[in-house]
This record gives C-alpha cells, structure tokens and sequence, in this order.
C-alpha cells in the first residue's frame, strides 16, 4: 500500500498553512465532478487527484479514507512525519500555530474513532476554510441594519424584514469574530468538517461508479478529462476501459459482486450511525448541539444513501447473475432495519429530503437484488444457475426476504413494490413445484404400470435438464424447503391475500408513479438522469413481469406512464440529460416486444374511446431525446397512418351487417358511408371544405365490448389530423353532429400538449443532429400541416388552438380549463420557433397580456395568494412563453427589417413574419416586460414552497434582464437604424422602474431575498435540479443587479437609489461567493459594477469596505485571494484580478490598502502602520510572486496580473518601491518581453495570441516607465535603464507600426455584409461598453448577437464554415490586435522617453530614438483608415518622433542617420495634400515643427562634419540634403507661404501667427545648410515661381488690418521671411530691385513707425509689435541689403534710415546711463535687452558702412542722423558696470528666459566672470558695438 504522506493526497503542510496550496478536499472534488459546465472537472488538479494510485486506494477498498486508527497501520508514523519540525515551522505566528494543529488532529483522531492523517487532512481543510466559515457564520446586527435599510423597513422593528425570511441577530460584527476565535467552536467547524468530508467521500464515490458504469459523470457530458479520469479507475479495478462486457463469468462480474458485499458491509455502520444521537456517540460534549446533531443525522443518511447508489449501479451492471445468498441476506436485513425511514419527515428539511430517495433506493435495489428479469428467465427454462452461491438456491435467505417483505410492506410503502415483484415469484416457484409434483406423480403412475406389465425398469431419457422444472425433470428444487416451510407448497391463497392486499390496500401502482416521479428529469428529481432512468427501469421490470396477473387496467398504465416520463413535462424537454442511448428507459422500452404489445398496443386499440393513454405513450417515447431516429419515425408515423378506429357506435345507425359470423369474432361491416363530423345545416356550406372523416361503406370492424356498441374499425387515418379537426369542433360542438363525442378539458390538454411535444421535439432532434434552423421548421411545420389537413383551406391547427386560447381565457376555467390553458401556452412556445409571425400576431390580440390599455387576464387567473398547483403552473408557462417572444424579438431583429439574399428553398421561409412590426413587437414586449415586473412584486406575497419560489425567480428576473441587455449591448440607440428599437421601450420602462428617482423597494426586495436566501446554502449532494434552481436564481439575480448598475454606467444616469440599497446588500453579495463556486463571478462583477459607479460621483464614493465590515471583508478578500485554487480556472481567476484592479482604481482607498498591505484598517492602526513593508499574503505579493513564474500561466492571466499592478502603480505610487524589492518579477518580465517573436509571424500562426503578446507588452512597458519615473526622481534610474536597453527588441520592432489593421478585410466585409443583408449595416452589431471587451474573437462586433440574429441565413455560416460568420471573427481578431498594438504603441512611448530622459548620453539608445522617430514616420506614410483613432495616431506618432528628435539633436547625431529621418520625413510631409484645411493642419504643424527640428539637426551634424576628416562622404551627404531642402523651400516654404498669405486675408480662423513663424524658421534651417549658397539662383527661381516675396509684401501692407486685437505680427513675420532670404545676395539684390525698401516706408505701418512712443516697453502691445518690426526685421533687412548691393543701394538705405529719426535716437538714448541728466524719458530708463543691443550693433554696422561710402560719394549718400559719439559712451559705461548690467538686463520671451538660466557658453567667459548665456551674449554684442564706434570714432 502507498505510503499515506502522498502529496497528492494531502501536500505538505507548511505550503498549506502559509496558503501556498490548497488541499483538494473532497468537499471540492465532489463539486468539481457535479459542475454542470464541466470544467472544473477538467482542471489539471482534480485529474491528477483522481488518478493518483493512492487516492484511488480509497475507492477500490471503500470506506478507506477514514480509517479506525490501530497499531498496524503506518498513519500515526506518517502524522508524525508530516508535523515534524524539519516539514513545518515550529514556533507559532501570526497565521498559525502548528501546536494547536496537531493538538486538533489529535482531539479530531479521538472524537471520531478516524486516523490521525485523516484527521490532519481535516484540521487543515477546515483552516484553509475559515474565510468561508465566516462568511457563511453568523450575520451581525450592522448588517441587519443595513438590510433593513435596503429592503425600506428602517423603522419598522419586526424580524420579518424580507418577505418569507426571519432574520434576527443580537451581536455586533465583533462579538461574532470573537466567538469564532473561540477553541470550542474552531472544534465544532472541525467536527463539522469532518461530517462535510465523509459525506462528500461518498458523493464522490457515487459520482466515480457513475462515470464508470454510465460512461459519463452525473451532471455533465463526457470530456477529455473524464475519460482520462475513467480510463484510470477501470484499470485500477482490473476491468478494460471498454464497456464492460456481460458474461457470468468475466472479471467486471465477480469484481461488481466483491464490490457490492464491500458496499453492502459498510451500510450498517452508517445506518446506525444515523440513529444515534451525537451526545451518545461523542464524547466531547461542546459537540452536542441541536446543529451538529442534525448535521450528523444528515451525514451518515447521505453516505448510506450513496453507498446504495453505488450498489444499485453494480447490481444493475451485473445482473446477468443472481446476488450471492449471503448479499441477499445482508440486504434485507437491512431493508428489515429500514423502518425509521418513515420517520424522517419530522426532522430540519435537510435530512427529511432523504426520505424519499432513500426509500426509493431501498425499493430498487430490492427489486434489483431480486432480478425479475433472470428470474422468470430462469422459470422459464432460458437460463440456468451457474453456481451454487446464488441466492436462489437457498432456502434461508428465500424464507429471510419473505419475512421481511411480508412484514415490512404493512407499514413501509417502499416495500409494497418489493413484495409485487416477490408475488410472480413465488408464483413461479409454486407453479414448478406443482407441475413438478404432478410429473411426479404421472412418472410413477406409469413406473408401476410398465413394472407391473414387464417387470422392468425404466430408463430415463437423454436430453437436457432444465433447471426451471420441465415435464421431464422431477428433481428437488432448493427453493421447494422455502415453499414446504411458509406452507405455500399446497395453498397458493396465502400469497394471492398478499397481492390483493398490495394491489387494492397497499396502492402498489401509486406507490410505483410517486417514486417514479422523483427519478425522472424534473425540478423535484433527485437523481441524475441516467440514474434515475435505471431505476425507473425496474419499474418497468416489474410491470411487465406482473401483467399477466393485473392486465390492461388504468392503475398499471398510469404506473407505466409515470416510470415511462418520470412525470417529465413539457418544459422538461430541454434540460441536459446525459444518459446512454442502452440505458434510456424509453429506448428499452420501445425494444422491449411486452411492453409495446401489452401496453402501447392496446393503447392503440383502445383509442380514441380510451382517449388519454395512447396519446400519453406517444408523447412520452417522443420525448427521449435518446430515442432512435427510427422509433421517432414508427410513433410518428402511426400518428400519420394510424390503422384502427375505436369508439361507440350510435343506438341509432344501423346501416352495418355481421360478418363472419362463422369465427365468432363478433366482426361487422358498414354498408354505408359513415362520417364522424356531420355539420349541421347552418354549417354545411362551411363545413364542405372540411374533411369530415368518412369512414367508407365495405370498412369491416368488430364489436369489442359485451356491453354497449364500442367498436374497433379497420379504418386507416391520420391520428394528427383527426385530433385537429376535434380540436376545431370542439370550438363550436353544436353546430355538428359528433360521433366520437366532443373532447372534454383534460383530452383537450393532452392533445395540445402532444402536439407542442411533437413539434419541439422535432425541431430539437434537427438542430442537435446539426442541421439548419430552415430544416427544424420543416420538420415542424410538416407536424403542424398533418395536424391541419381535415381543417378548411383558411384556417390551421395553430388557429384552432389560438381560438381556444380566446375560448379559455373569455370563461372562467377550473382547474381543467386552466391544464388546457397551460397546454395552448406550451403549444405556442413550440411554434413560435417556426411560425413567430403567427404567435406575436396572436399576441397582439391575446387578452392574457395587457394590450393598449386593456388588463391582462393573467393577474386575475393567479391572483390569490394561495396558488395551486395548475395556477403556478399556468404562470411559470406564461413566463417561459414570454421568456421565448423576448428571445425571438432579438433574434428576429434583422430579419424582420430586411431580408437576406438566400436560395429558392429558403424563400419559403421568408414570410414567417409576415404583418408583424415592429410597433406589434414593441407593444408586445413592453406588455411583458410590465406583466414580469408585476410578477416580481407578487412573488413576495404568493405563498410558494421554497422549490417553486426558485424556480418563479430564476424565470421571471431574466425577462427583464435580457429586454435591457439585448436592447444596450450593441448598436448605437441614436442612430436611426438602431437594431434593437423595437426593444427600447420595455427596456426603457424596466430602468426607469428601478434606477428611477421615485422607485421604491418593492421592487428590490425580491432581489434582497434571493441574495440573503443564497447565503443559506444548500449541503445535498442530491437534487442535482433543485441545486440546479438555486444556481439559476441567484445567478439571475446577481446578473440583473449587475446589469441593472452597468447600464447607469452606460448612460451615466444617477443610479443613487439602487446603488444605495446593493451597497448596503454587499455583505450578502460577499457571502455569497462563499456558498457555491458557481456564484463567485456573477457575485464579483456585481460588486465590480458597484464599485466604478461609485466611483464617478464627484463626491466621497461609498466605502465598499465600510459596509463589508473589517471581518467580512478580511474574510471575503482571503477567500479571493486564493485565485480558484486549486481548479485555476481562468475566467474565474481573470474575474477576480479585475475586480481587484477595480478596486484600485476607483477611490476605495480603504479596500485598496487591503489588497496592497495586506491588513484592514484596524489592523494597519494596531500594528506598525509600514505600508512600504507589504506582508507576503497581500494581493500585491501575490501578483508579483505569480509573475515571477509568468512563463507558466495562461495569457489571460498575465494580462488580469499586470493590469493590477499598473493600476496600482498609477494609483498608488508607494507600491512602486514594493516592486522594486521584488527584482526577479522585474527581471522574469524583461525576459518574457525579450523573448517575444515578431508579432507578424504569430499573427499568422494565432492572432489571439498576437494580441495578447502585444497586450502584454504594453503593460510591462508601463511598469518598466513608471520605475524609471519613480528611480529618477532618487537618482537611481541610469542602471535599470541601462539594463532595459539590452532588452528592447519587441518594442523596437512593433512599438510604433499598427501594422495589424487590415483595411481590406473591413471594407470588404461591410461592403458584402451590407448586399447580403439590405437595409442593415455592419455597424448595427458593434459591441457598446454596457460591459468589458475582452480580446478575440467577440471584440468589436457582438458575435454571439449575430449568431442568434443571422443564424437564419445559410451564408452566415457558410457551407464549410467560410461565410460571414467567419469573417466577423477575423474582423474582431483584427481589431482586437490593433487595439493591442495601439496600447503598446503608448506604452512604449512612454518607455522610450523616459529611458532617453534617463540616459541622454546613450548612444545605442540616441540610435533606437532616431530609429523609432523614422519608424513613426513610414508608419504615417501607410494608408490604413480615416477613422479618428487612426487619425489620432498619427499625430501622436509625429509627437513622439518630434520629441525623440528634439532629445537627440543636441548630441550631434551623424549625418547618414539624420539624413534618412529627414528622407522619410520629407515623404511624410510631401503626402499631405491641402496641409491647410482644419482637418489636417493640426497633424500638419507638428510634422513642420519636427521638420525644423530635423534641419537644424541635419545642419548641426553636417557642421560638425565639415571639421572632420571624412570630407568627401560630407559632400556626398549635402548633395543629397541639398535636394531635399529645395523640395522643401519649393513644397512647404514658397508654396505654403503663399497660402497662409491668402487664408489670412480670407480670414481663415484655423490659421495662427505661429503657421507663418514656423516657415520663416525652417527656411532660416534650410539656408543654414552648408552649400545653400550655391543654390542661390535655384532659391530665386523656386520663390519667384510662387510668388512668395510679392506676398510677403502684400502681408506687410496689410499688417494694420490685420492686426489682431491692435497687434500687427503679421508685419512681423513677413518681413521677417523676406529678411530670412535677403541672407542670400541674388534674393537680397531682387528685393531692392523690386522695390521693397520703397514699399517698406510707404506702407501704412511705417506711420505706426514714426511715432513717438515705439520702444521695447511701450504701453500697448501694437507699439511693442513695431519696435519689433524695427527691430528685429527693418534694420537687420536693411543691412543684408546694404551688404548685398553696397554702394548701389547706400542712398536708399540711408534715406529709410532718416525716415524713422525716432527711432534712431531712442536707440541710442535707451543706453544712457541711469544718472544721466540728458534721459528725458524715464519710461524705459535702466531696462536693457537683448533685442535693444542687436538693435544697435546693425545701427553702428550700417552707420560705419554708410559713413564710409559716404566719404566718397557725399552728394548721393545721405548722412545718417545717429549719435554714435554719446552710444559709445553709454556702451562703455555698461561694459564696465557688469553687476549693474545684470540687474538692469530683462528678457524678451521664453528663450531668452532659458538662456538667462543657462551658465555660458565658453570656459573663457566663465573665467570672465559671465554668469549666464544671456548675460553673455549681451555683452558680446556690446563690445562688438565698442568696437565697430570706436573705429567709426577713430574713423
């Protein structure tokens, strides 16, 4: 045996106790294997669980896992072993105290008599469990409170807070933390615990047996991982994975026998552990309470009952061979013991739902154990005893179960069905005897003749001995002591007393329908399917052995009815039901030749005078859905041709004669037509159309009753059309003369209900063969036209049946009128699938609704309080039935709008819904969205079992919360072709009934039960459908809260009401994730939801962790922390990580500091309060610790983990020095990102995968940004930034370039999809943000909405999966990937500029930055798509490539890389076409500003060039950019001169000053370029061509009015272009040529020139603007010229110069020294500026070059009136007041400003004593100014 310290079984504990692992109890296998979805069955950890050898251990010896300890066994070293100190810390902390665990699994060991590992695994499972435990415990008065204050009952002071539920609490939140810490009640969770465990072991046994034997687990269909699990367990038993086969002598036979005494040994011990009180079988009297009492109870029922389980699915695979004497004796001693069972109705629910399934259990294996099959088999001579041990063959156990039958069936109704099967049985042993006894006799009678005639002996032939008892064998048998014994061997009344008394007293045919009622697939069965199908089965057995003692009677039919449907109803069709096709009690039926001779048969020839039998067979072998194809056909087929006719013949016709008389057979013949429809008078024209089911003269019959003129005709006809005519009759009976009668109410409801059987079976049976929704409507319109052929051309079954609706509804129906009610319902529910036209028609007018005004019926029919059982019925069918128009108005959405190109086969269904609208549809379902809102505020006063309240819930919250998601998931509702309008209203009307201001809590309050209900779980491990209702409900609830806060989300609608109330049901919300699995998700995104409202109100949001409380939340958030451990299952886990990040993200500072510290408030106040110091169980830590393995975590994983965490750092920039403790997430992160292959190639091969590659990038490249952010701010950033750079490949190669949006793929398809579906855009189906996006395939277009909206249409599909359905995938993984790349893309932005902030020196990271720049730019230069996020982009990319460069230039970059920037950027700039409009210009500019950026990068590189030695290569590279920059003074600088000139006087509003300005500064970078001089006559031409200068001209003209608010810039920036090319000679000389310095002093703002107060400081910004002007432009203009031309040109310059004398002299008195006397104006007095000393440096140029040319040539050179005598006074008065300088020094603008803060340029002028740039520049001018008047002086 394997060692007990497995790891699978129970792992180590320090891991366990530290919450590292989770110990897989069986609490979780069981509810894994039960999972209906079965997909935590699937999870890794469950299989390799069960197919561990050890755990299998536990199975293949049961009972094993709680073994008794002894001295023999290794568990006690194994305990040891596994709380040793070397295994787990010894010393106590603040999470456990390894003492008190092995003190617990001692106490446990001893309390319950089980192994010390048993018990350690216990002790540990319960404190892995104390989340739960809490959450589950106790509610406080706080959160009494707060529902008090949910449910609108804050004043009142009645426990009854919530309709139906009691809720009382005396403590506050801490007493009950304080109670739960006690040691005596951790004891009660133990024991409580363990009780759990061993009821769970022997689910989980049952479930296992079921999965071998049926193939399949209970609740779900077989996946991969079952069949590993059950391959696993068959090899383990010794049997082959195959199905077992059936021979009395193969291994699976003995081994199930072996299995069954194990089993049936174990039953006692649980039995009388159930009937002992705990205080006697514990000693430890802190257990003895009233819970624990019946927690024990119900404990050792269960094990017991699934132990029988188990046994019964052995006896019924080995039934091939009688149980073993010693079986059958054990068996029904315990059946003797089984009295109790009719006790347990008085005890808690818990343990009285045992009753009936155990019960039921000991019926059936009694019935199996007995095996009427083999038996009459064997007294039948087909079979013999094949050994000795057979029951059978001993007299005792004959005479034991004798006993006990006869005496336990007086008073246990279970055992009357036992004692039924045993009379046949007995019979048969009684008939052996006798014939035995008589052949007996007859032998000697004629050995005494033939002795007494010859004197011989006879000889005994040769042959066969048959065992049961032939003619020729007269030996003993064993059973004759048994009949001898209880004196039944010669008087057979004993037991004809017995079947009398069993039959007439005892009920046996109620008995067997009650039982066969909870084993079928209904909400009240409490097997599984194919277990119940089994047990039902021997039922059926015993029906058929015992018919020829009962015969056709109603009793056995109505048994065999029951045990055929397991009372299955129409909406019971539709669950799961995962049965072998071998093991289906219908299939064995129809093969089964008694059955269908005996039963079916009869019924057949009975009907329509025994109306309801045979249409109840048929409806029941239609409803298996495992029925094969060719029985569906034989039922369907006699409903079509049935070939006899039953029924009473009038007293008055006579038109017949006897035939063969000679047989007497009491057959006739009809000499005349007879027709079974005779229409009155009235009615005959009308009627002619009809068929009136004449049966023809010559028809032979027979009489086949004594009494009476029954009749059965040979008269073949169609069942279905003949019930359709009486259905039409039936609506006017006295209008016709009616043969077979007219139908009365419960016929009438059993004929509809067949009909809507047959129409969706038929429909089911196609579309899950995978057939199209066009062949399922075939099927079923074929039902409905066969139903409709004896009906006139005008009308249909679906008519008739809508008029009988009318007929029902117009009365007052009793409780049959209401069944046939519910039958129409139903019948409507099956069409409307395939006739939805017709249904929302009938709708339209039917009064169960309330229509335009009028009250529906339907609150009248169930308006009392006390609801029957019909009426509940009625309302449930009404909900359903309103549940499916809902369902279809989505569906139908498009098709009713506009109709899709389809194939001449198709056509024929176009017209479903032809006439209805979409006003009759919005009408309709506003209707049903106010009568469920009704229904929802009644549900709280009908009184209904808790049962039928689960179910009335779970129907009726999803109308109202698909009408509000179908209607906002999808589409724009403001668009006009909105999809889903006809939808609005009724959603509409169910926001406003619940997010309105004045809405109540009437209307939550259902909500609040459902919510406080759910926190009481269900501990069954049976009733799989009624756990099944519990899961729907509360799901249903969860998901309508969260729909209900999402949509205020949505519509940004103030939800303060219903948000208030769910905050205050939180704590509810939080327990339920406890209760079941299933709940946790719906639960979180609830809270989720929440929690984001809250957080966009622009007050304090409500705290989530306020109303938790400190222990719910600690518990609750210890409870998600485990992340689905031990299944991982990634929706879950994905769940939890992005409420998480909610949380984070949206304000709850409190709850946040929870996730990120580990610790409440209360204990962050008690401890040292270090929120830098993140203890290892924070959700923080755990996000890092499962990062550092990311390689070994799904994707979607990583992408909920990383979204934490940068949610976390934004939020929370403290966390950042948590990570960066952690180096091995951050180092496992780069590793990840490095190893990333280029998204091109996987994109191919998956885009999913694409996507979240690019996904997960982005999220690391925002970690990795926010700590260098963070680093740089300590000055800690340059080594992690240098070690990132090694590390940069994926981002390098797809960082900037969205190279995954295939435009082709989009235009195509919304161009296709719009042909095939006219009138409907693809845009109808884009997803809104009602709810998260995930990446894939249901991204952008809502592809599970167009399933159900198109599935109509053949070419959505396609014929091999390639029609449109598949190309709104690839849409969706498109988009999905682009949306990917796109965060990627500003993630990496983000990175790259903090790494180039980081390190401004590196130059493989000034490399990757001009790469990057040039990657933005070829980017913009693909076309992809206008849309705005492209759009968007763009202009982002061209931010980053401006920034990057602008980093970059300083450093001189080389000039073949600058080179190829400008290249592509000049292709970008080149592609815009009309730059200007207000579309494009704003992208436009960015992409010049990164142009000016890139010349003056290009200059730099080329200068620094020029003084190398690499000469040549220079040359080469400024030809080349020589070209580029012509292109450009041709493209952006002539050409977009002229057009800003032009808008400007058009007033264009988009265009700005700054347009102009960047021109004139990448014309000044142009001609900065080395060689631009030699391209001076190229410039001239290029500007020429445009007209530049005339337009510069023209600007300057206009400046004054065009000034903007009194600022003439405009006169500015023009001349200061003009002065940018007067640079050039040639261009210089063409201006004077031109005229410009003429123009220059006649335009209108040189008046503005010669004012008096022109000057730096003036008091308005126009005067400020000319000194400008002046300044900046007219005097450096004037000296470009003057040095172009010389002499030539001297006379003007010297005559403009006289034009300003203003001017001229303020340039030189703004230098004065501040005591000088001779200032007269003081406004500008000690104020010096960089600008006023440029001023006078081009002053005392020109004046030298003037003064000079004038000495030659006096008479055509004017003097120039300039003080340069006093200026040269002034100027050395400031060069040698340096300290006076600076203090009187201001700067003009922000450049100015920044080299003010800048230190100086050169070491020398630093030696100097220059303390900044500007300082430096001043005084550089200034001494050049010294220099150039002290020559002039000189001079």
């Amino acid at each position: 045996m394997a060692d007990l310290s497995d790891d699978t079984y129970l792992p180590p504990i320090e891991p366990c106790l530290k919450g590292e692992k989770v110990v897989l109890s069986w609490k979780l296998v069981a509810s894994a294997l039960a999972d209906p979805s079965g997909h935590r069955q699937s999870s890794r950890a469950v299989v390799d669980h069960l197919t561990d050898p050890f755990v299998q251990s536990f199975f293949t010896k049961p009972g094993s896992a709680f073994d008794p300890p002894s001295d023999k066994n290794p568990h006690h070293a194994a305990f040891v072993k596994k709380t040793a100190a070397i295994q787990v810390t010894p010393t106590s902390n603040d999470k456990y105290d390894v003492n008190i665990i092995k003190e617990d699994t001692l106490w446990l060991s001893k309390t319950a008599r089980i192994n010390e590992v048993a018990a350690l695994r216990v002790v540990v499972i319960e404190f892995q469990s104390r989340p739960q435990a809490q959450l589950l415990g106790p509610i406080s008065n706080q959160d009494v409170a707060n529902l008090r204050e949910a449910a609108g009952a804050a004043n009142s002071q009645t426990t009854n807070i919530l309709p139906g539920i009691n809720i009382t609490s005396t403590l506050d939140a801490a007493e009950i933390q304080a109670s739960f810490e006690k040691p005596e009640n951790r004891k009660r969770r133990i024991f409580q615990t363990y009780l759990d465990e061993c009821r769970y072991y022997a689910a989980t046994n049952d479930y296992i047996f079921t999965l071998m034997l049926q193939e399949c687990l209970p609740t779900s269909p077989a996946t991969d991982a079952s069949r590993e699990i059950r391959k696993s367990f068959l090899e383990a038993y010794g049997m082959s994975p195959k199905q077992p086969q059936k021979s009395p002598v193969d291994t699976p036979t003995r081994t199930f026998h072996a299995l069954i005494a194990q089993y049936l040994n174990l039953l006692p011990d649980s039995i009388s552990r159930s009937q002992a009180a705990i205080d006697t079988a514990v000693e430890d009297k802190d257990l003895w309470t009233v819970e624990l009492h019946e927690r024990w109870v119900q404990t050792w029922l269960t094990e017991a009952l699934h132990r029988m389980v188990v046994v019964f699915q052995l006896l019924v695979m080995s039934s091939d061979v009688f149980v073993s004497a010693q079986v059958a004796q054990q068996w029904f001693s315990l059946v003797g013991a089984c009295g109790f069972l009719n006790q347990l109705q008085g005890f808690p629910e818990s343990i009285s739902d045992l009753m009936a399934p155990l019960q039921c259990l000991v019926c059936v294996i009694s019935l199996s154990v007995i095996n009427l099959p083999r038996m009459m088999a064997f007294f039948e001579g087909e079979v013999d005893l094949n050994t000795d041990d057979e029951y059978l063959a001993s007299s005792s156990v004959l005479e034991h179960i004798h006993d006990v039958l006869d005496g336990t069936a007086s008073d246990c109704a279970y055992a009357v069905p036992v004692l039924f099967a045993w009379i046949p049985v007995v019979h048969a042993m009684f008939s052996s005897y006798q014939e035995r006894v008589e052949r007996r006799d007859v032998i000697q009678n004629e050995k005494s003749v033939e002795d007494y005639n010859s004197n011989t002996q006879m000889t005994p032939s040769v042959g066969r001995r048959n065992s049961a008892g032939s003619i020729t064998t007269i030996d003993k048998r064993r059973y004759d002591d048994f009949l001898t014994n209880k004196s039944l061997d010669r008087d057979y009344r004993q037991i004809q007393t017995l079947a009398v008394a069993v039959t007439d007293q005892r009920h046996v045919y109620d008995v067997i329908a009650e039982m066969s009622s909870c084993l079928g697939n209904t909400s009240r069965a409490v097997f599984s399917p194919s277990i119940g199908s089994r047990m039902r089965n021997t039922f059926l057995d015993l029906l058929k052995v015992t018919y020829p003692f009962v015969g056709y009677q109603a009793e056995p039919i109505e048994a065999l009815l029951a045990a055929l449907s397991g009372s299955q109803s129409y909406w019971d069709l539709s669950r799961p039901n995962y049965t072998l096709a071998q093991h289906d009690i219908i299939t064995l039926a129809l093969e089964d030749e008694t059955i269908v001779q005996n039963y079916f048969q009869q019924a057949l020839n009975r009907f329509p005078y025994e109306f309801v039998p045979f249409l109840a067979f048929c409806r029941a072998f239609y409803s298996s859905e495992h029925t094969a194809q060719s029985h569906h056909e034989v039922i369907l087929g006699l409903l079509q041709r049935t070939p006899t006719l039953t029924f009473i013949l009038p007293d008055d016709f006579v038109d017949y004669q006897l035939a063969n008389e000679e047989e007497n057979s009491n057959g006739f013949q009809f000499l005349d037509d007879y027709p079974l429809f005779s229409a009155s008078s009235s009615r005959r024209r009308a009627a002619a159309e009809e068929d009136s089911f004449i049966i023809p003269a010559g028809t032979y019959g027979r009489f086949v009753a004594d009494e009476g003129r029954v009749v059965r005709v040979e008269y073949e006809h169609s069942a279905l059309a003949l019930l359709g005519k009486r259905l039409d009759v039936n609506l006017v009976a006295n209008k016709y003369k009616l043969s077979l009668g007219e139908l009365m109410m419960d016929e009438t409801a059993e004929t509809i209900t067949l009909l809507a059987t047959l129409i969706r079976m038929e429909c089911f049976r196609i579309t899950t063969s995978g057939e199209s929704l066009p062949e399922a409507s075939d099927a079923g319109l074929a039902i409905v036209a066969e139903a409709s052929r004896g009906l006139s051309r005008t009308k249909d079954v679906i008519a008739v049946i809508c008029d009988t609706v009318d007929v029902l509804l117009d009365g007052k129906p009793d409780a049959q009128g209401l069944t046939a009610l519910v039958a129409c319902l139903q019948f409507l529910h099956a069409v409307l699938p395939i006739c939805p036209g017709r249904v929302w028609s009938y709708m339209s007018r039917c009064i169960i609704l309330s229509n335009q005004g009028q009250g529906g019926r339907l609150a009248k029919l169930v308006g009392n309080l006390d609801l029957s059982g019909v009426q509940l019925e009625l309302l449930l069918t009404t909900i359903r039935l309103f549940s499916s128009l809902i369902d279809s108005a989505m569906s139908s959405a498009m098709r009713r709008k506009t109709s899709a190109k389809t194939n001449s086969r198709q056509k024929q269904n176009n017209d479903i819904w032809l006439g209805v609208s979409d006003k009759i549809v919005s009408q309709i379902s506003l209707s049903i969205a106010r009568a469920a809102m009704d229904i929802l505020e009644s549900s709280s006063t009908w009184k209904l079992s808790l049962m039928d309240r689960m179910v009335l819930v779970s129907d009726v919250i999803p109308i109202m919360d698909k009408v509000v998601f179908y209607t906002f998931s999808m589409d724009d509702i403001n668009t006009k072709g909105f999809l889903m309008s006809a939808l609005q209203p009724a959603a509409k009307y169910v926001i406003d009934s619940f997010l309105a201001p004045s809405a109540g809590s009437l209307r939550i309050q259902p909500l609040l039960v459902t919510l406080v209900s759910a926190t009481q779980p269900f501990g069954s491990t049976i009733y799989a459908n009624k756990t099944d209702a519990f899961r729907r409900q509360t799901e249903a609830v969860l998901g309508f809260a969260r729909t209900l806060v999402r949509v205020a989300n949505y519509f940004d609608r103030p939800s303060t009401t219903v948000e208030q109330q769910l905050f205050k049901a939180t704590p509810f919300v939080a327990r339920v994730c406890a209760c079941h699995d299933a709940f946790s998700r719906p639960a979180i995104e609830l809270l989720e939801a929440l929690v984001i409202s809250a957080g966009k109100n622009t007050g304090e949001p409500p705290s989530l962790l306020g109303y938790l409380g400190p222990q719910i939340s600690r518990s609750f958030l210890q409870l998600l922390s485990t992340l689905d451990r031990p299944f991982n299952q990634a929706q879950e886990v994905n769940a939890i990580w992005r409420f998480f990040s909610t949380i984070v993200r949206n304000r709850q500072q409190w709850m946040a500091n929870c996730l990120l510290t580990g610790k409440t408030p209360r204990d962050a106040k008690n401890g040292n309060g270090n929120t830098a110091e993140t203890p290892s169980n924070s959700i923080l830590a755990s996000a890092l610790e499962r990062l550092a393995s990311i390689t070994n975590i799904e994707e979607s994983e990583i992408l909920a983990i990383l979204d934490f965490i940068t949610s976390a750092q934004n939020f929370w920039p403290w966390t950042i020095f948590t990570l960066q403790k952690n180096a091995s997430f951050l180092t496992e992160l780069r590793s990840y990102v490095h190893k990333l292959k280029p998204s091109a190639l996987t994109s191919k091969a998956n885009v999913q995968q694409a996507c979240n590659e690019a996904r997960i990038a982005a999220y690391v490249a925002e970690i990795f940004a926010m700590q260098l952010f963070h680093l740089r701010q300590i000055g800690q950033a340059s080594p992690f930034a240098s070690e990132l750079t090694r590390d940069l490949d994926y981002y390098l190669r797809d960082g900037v370039t969205v190279s995954g949006y295939n435009r082709g793929l989009h235009v195509n398809f919304a161009r296709n999809f719009s042909k095939q579906y006219s009138g409907c855009a693809l845009d109808n189906f884009k997803r809104t943000l009602l709810e998260p996006r995930p990446l894939g395939v249901d991204f952008y277009y809502a592809l599970g909405f167009a399933d159900k909206i198109l599935g109509f249409d053949s070419g959505w599909v396609g014929p091999r999966n390639n029609g449109f359905r598949s190309e709104m995938e690839k849409a969706n993984e498109n988009l999905s990937l682009v949306d990917a790349q796109i965060s990627l893309y500003h993630a990496w932005e983000f990175l790259l500029l903090e790494l180039s902030t980081c390190l401004p020196s590196n130059d493989t990271l000034k490399k990757h930055s001009l790469q990057v720049a040039q990657q933005c730019l070829e980017a913009n230069e693909e076309t992809q798509s206008h849309d705005q996020v492209f759009e968007r982009l763009a202009e982002s990319r061209v931010n980053l490539a401006l920034m990057l460069v602008q980093r970059v230039v300083d450093s001189t970059p080389s000039p073949g890389d600058i080179s190829q920037l400008l290249t592509a950027l000049w292709a970008t700039v080149s592609c815009v076409q009309e730059p200007y409009m207000p579309e494009n210009i704003s992208l436009y500019r960015t992409l010049l500003k990164l142009l000016y950026v890139t010349l003056r990068a290009q200059v730099r590189s080329l200068t620094h060039s020029e003084a190398s030695s690499k000469r040549q290569g220079n040359d080469l590279a400024v030809a080349a950019v020589t070209q580029i920059v012509l292109s450009i003074l041709d493209k952006t600088i002539a050409r977009g001169f002229r057009t800003l000139v032009t808008l400007v006087h058009d007033s264009q509003t988009t265009i700005l000053p700054s347009d102009l300005a960047l021109l004139n500064a990448i014309l000044q970078a142009c001609l900065c370029i080395p060689g631009m001089d030699q391209s001076q006559t190229q410039i001239l031409n290029i500007m020429a061509s445009h007209e530049a200068v005339q337009a510069a001209v023209s600007l300057y003209s206009w400046a004054d009015r065009l000034a903007d608010q009194g600022d003439p810039i405009y006169g500015e920036l023009s001349l200061l272009f003009l002065l940018e090319l007067s640079a050039l000679p040639l261009v210089a000389e063409q201006l004077a040529c031109d005229g410009l310095l003429n123009q220059i002093t006649s335009a209108n703002l040189a008046a503005y020139l010669r004012r008096a107060n022109v000057k730096p400081f003036a008091d308005s910004v126009g005067l400020q603007r000319c000194y400008s002007i002046w300044a900046k432009c007219i005097v450096p203009l004037l000296l470009n010229i003057l040095t172009a031309l010389g002499a030539t040109i001297a006379p003007e310059v010297a005559y403009v110069l006289n034009q300003f004398p203003t001017l001229m002299q303020s340039s030189v008195e703004r230098f004065e020294p501040p005591d000088d006397s001779r200032r007269r104006d003081r406004a500008d007095r000690d104020y010096i500026t960089l600008l006023s000393v440029s001023e006078i440096h081009s002053l005392a140029l020109m004046t030298r070059v003037l003064g000079a040319l004038r000495a030659n040539n006096a008479r055509d050179v004017p003097a120039v009136e300039w003080d340069a005598a006093g200026l040269s006074e002034s100027v050395d008065f400031w060069i040698e007041r340096r300290k006076l300088l600076r203090e009187r020094l201001v700067t003009l603008g922000p450049r100015e400003m920044e080299w003010r803060s800048l230190p100086p340029a050169s070491e020398r002028n630093k030696a100097r004593g220059f303390e900044n740039r500007l300082e430096e520049k001043v005084v550089e001018q200034l001494e050049l100014v010294k220099l150039v008047l002290s020559e002039v002086w000189n001079d």
